[in-house]
């Protein structure tokens, strides 16, 4: 910091020497008037003088001129990002995550000292400044650089920029006015530097356009599937329309269609072999080289089938053919299919399941898969022989599905195997906390007289014959220690003495809803050892009560089961569909006994598609999106006896689903009888988004070329080139801020005349008392 004085009188300056002259002469004629000589002295009129002589320089208005230099600022650089809806496009990044990766990386690389202030915009059909990558999204349909370079100079903060990045696949619209823009760019001393996000590989597209599915199907049926597939760029390129089993991508296609591609629209029609083993499926194409997204490329579907059974998955911990016992109990239903699966090493660090009718798949691969049951069974099963993301889908199956879920005492179960910290404690009805043990101990089953009258208990018609059939359950031999059950489980049985590690009866039994479903626990084991005689003994001279049980309980869990809801039938038009377009729906309806009905209130609404990447919605998130989701009472018809409607095919306004190229979507169809919700289904349907943008997916880096030249920037070939200009840019010399500080405005100046008038006060006082003093004397 640099100071100057200078002088800035307030009056001019003949006025102050008149002032001086007048005060002289005021001066030397009070000398020449004082009534004492000791008053004429220069001890008295001495700081008067000084008195009147600073008064005078305060009026002169001395000023202290001083600067001060403040650092030096980052330089400013605008740094404008193409969001239209032709940056989602690129394998296997899109243009838009590798423009973000660039500019992230560039910026990272530059010291913090070195670094420019980057001010971040979005440009598509409107320029928007953005506070961080996060915010950078396609879902503009179409490309207008020219207004955002008009409106950028009001949008920058108080610095002008030192450049402007444009990051973009040269895909633009206004080429004339692109022209004149860049000329006064230039005329700015601005220049404009361009990189090309994309790469010129890309040749075009391949997409399943649409694709309709029977109606219903038939297990050993051939199911006729009719698509379109939609190509640009690839004509004349022969390529194969499989269809797989969802999540076995990888196995032998249950049907194969090859074509020979052409630019444009051509219908396709596969046959495939109906397998109610099956489940969900998907219809792809292969990914081309040079093809722009792979998104579209596959779509999933299924095949409604007719009387659907209900389908339990169970898990089983103990060697042998122990899995039988249960097995055989359900599929004596026939309305039950039960899939049944192993360990290959119950205590490994990481047991694997395997399938008993095909070891070579497990636990089911995706949410959608694992959606396909109707009630888990886990007996016995180590946690580590799961993923996170399989024990998470398991709790979204029961809480948002209606589905079941069963767990079965053993020595990897409930808290001796650390079930407690994970996901599934929600769902289990016993209390685990603190407990890790298991015991050998003998005992019998009570059921309490309120429980008797639940649906797993009804094991016979007539009341008497059920309680004596209850009364022979035989006695277990094992079981993992449990304190209690949860506030709102139901205990259906416990231990009929105390155990001495509990110092209580023990409950062994229970059950509780859980969100929209059902679990039920045993804390004993339903084979050897401690089931020995549970899965071999209850019965008759047989184990047939021990088949019933387990029907029951499978039956009970499954009540709520949107898999297994066999009262509404939904038939849409198509699979596939693009925004806005039509769903024609069709459901049939059925009564407590099965019987075709029109006398319930049947609406339909779509909602986005729970994702294998993608949490579950809260309660919340759910009840907000159906609020403000798009639905539709369907009229009844009495010929044939069935409910007809038509949903547009559109969510509720999210940035999110505009930047996506194919999206899984669900329609939720529910009856209701009144208010009372009497069944509900949910069918998988596609939303393919479609845009101009995507046309002619190659990038154009000779329009970048002519924009970087007319402004007199450059086209950066490469993210390097990008870091390198970022850190070419000096910073900005600081601003020189001028204070002018009044000399006067001083705390000691004004001291000193406060000190300068008591003097003479005092001078004068003295002068006083000594005049009187030589009266009284002369007196």
């Amino acid at each position: 910091m640099t100071s100057v004085v200078s002088w800035q009188p307030v009056y001019p300056i003949f006025l102050y020497a008149v002032l001086a002259l007048a005060g002289v002469a005021v001066l030397a004629t009070a000398r020449r008037m004082a009534i004492s000589p000791r008053l004429g002295t220069w001890v008295v009129l001495g700081p008067r003088l000084l008195v009147l002589g600073l008064l005078i320089v305060i009026l002169l208005n001395p000023i202290e001129r001083r600067e001060t230099h403040l650092p030096p600022r980052p330089a400013a650089v605008a740094v404008l990002v193409d969001c239209s809806k032709s940056m989602l496009l690129g394998e296997p990044q899109s243009r838009l995550e590798q423009v973000k990766q660039t500019i992230q990386q560039a910026t990272a690389s530059i010291p913090v000292a070195d670094r420019p202030r980057v001010q971040l915009f979005r440009f598509g059909e409107h320029l928007a400044k953005v506070p961080s990558l996060v915010e950078l999204r396609s879902i503009d349909e179409a490309s207008q650089l020219a207004p955002a370079l008009e409106r950028l100079p009001s949008r920058m903060e108080s610095d002008q920029p030192r450049a402007v990045l444009v990051l973009s696949d040269g895909a633009l619209e206004d080429g004339e006015r692109l022209t004149k823009l860049t000329d006064a760019y230039r005329e700015m001393s601005l220049p404009i530097h361009t990189l090309i996000a994309g790469d010129n590989g890309l040749r075009g597209d391949v997409a399943i356009a649409e694709l309709a599915v029977p109606p219903r199907v038939t297990s050993g049926d051939k199911a006729t599937l009719r698509t379109v597939v939609s190509s640009r760029g690839f004509a004349g390129q022969r390529v194969v329309l499989a269809v797989h089993a969802a999540g076995r991508e990888s196995a032998p296609p249950l049907a194969t269609l090859p074509i020979t591609l052409t630019d444009g629209r051509q219908p396709c029609e596969l046959v495939v072999d109906v397998d109610a083993d099956v489940g969900a499926m998907t219809l792809s194409l292969p990914v081309l080289p040079g093809e722009a997204t792979r998104e579209n490329n596959t779509v999933p579907f299924r095949l409604a089938q007719r009387d659907r059974r209900l389908k339990v998955l169970y898990m089983e911990g103990t060697q042998g053919a122990e899995y039988r016992w249960l097995r055989d109990a359900l599929q004596e239903d026939t309305d039950i299919r039960c899939v049944s699966m192993t360990v290959n090493d119950q205590y490994a660090s990481r047991p694997t399941l395997q399938r008993v009718e095909d070891p070579y798949r497990g636990f089911p691969a995706t949410r959608d898969e694992l959606f396909e049951f109707d009630v888990v069974i886990c007996s016995d099963i180590s946690q580590q022989a799961f993923t996170q993301e399989q024990i998470a889908w398991t709790v979204d199956l029961v809480a948002n599905r209606g589905g079941g879920f069963v767990m079965v005492g053993g020595h990897t179960s409930f808290g001796s195997g650390g079930w407690d910290r994970t996901a599934w404690e929600q769902l289990i009805p016993f209390d685990m906390s603190g407990q890790r043990q298991y015991v050998g101990d003998t005992f019998h089953v009570v059921i309490p007289a309120d429980a008797e009258s639940h649906p797993i208990w009804q094991l016979l018609d007539d009341p008497a014959q059920n309680r004596q059939a209850l009364d022979r359950m035989p006695a277990f031999l094992g079981t993992n220690l449990i304190a209690r059950v949860k506030p709102a489980a139901t205990l259906l049985g416990e231990t009929d003495h105390s155990l001495p590690q509990i110092g209580d009866v023990m409950p062994v039994f229970a059950a509780q809803p859980f969100g929209r479903g059902r679990t039920f626990a045993m804390s004993t084991d339903t084979t050897v050892y401690w089931g020995r005689d549970f899965e071999s003994q209850w019965g008759e001279g047989d184990n047939r009560y021990f088949r019933k049980f387990w029907r029951n309980v499978v039956r009970w869990l499954a009540e709520n089961s949107l898999s297994a809801d066999r009262r509404l039938h939904v038939q849409t038009d198509k699979v596939i569909y693009t925004p806005g377009q039509p769903i024609q729906l069709s459901v049939e309806a059925y009564d407590e006994t099965l019987q075709p009905t029109t006398e319930y209130r049947v609406t339909a609404q779509l909602i986005r598609a729970q994702t294998d990447s993608a949490p579950a919605e809260t309660n919340e998130t759910a009840a907000a999106t159906s609020s403000t989701a798009f639905s539709t009472t369907l009229v009844a018809s009495d010929s044939p006896r069935r409910y007809i409607g038509e949903l547009p095919a559109r969510l509720p306004t999210d940035q999110r689903d505009a930047a996506r190229i194919s999206q899984p979507v669900e329609l939720l169809v529910t009856a209701y009888d009144g208010d009372q919700q009497i069944a509900a289904k949910t069918v998988s349907l596609h939303l393919l988004h479609d845009s101009k943008e995507w046309l002619d997916p190659q990038s154009r880096p000779e329009v970048l070329d002519e924009i970087a030249a007319a402004s007199g920037g450059r086209r950066l070939s490469g993210p390097r080139e990008f870091t390198d200009l970022l850190g070419s840019f000096d910073p900005t010399p600081g601003e020189v801020l001028f204070h002018n500080v009044p000399l006067w405005d001083s705390p000691l100046l004004w001291t000193l005349l406060v000190v300068l008038l008591a003097l003479e006060w005092i001078t004068r006082r003295l002068s006083q008392f000594h005049r009187a003093d030589t009266a009284v004397a002369q007196t």
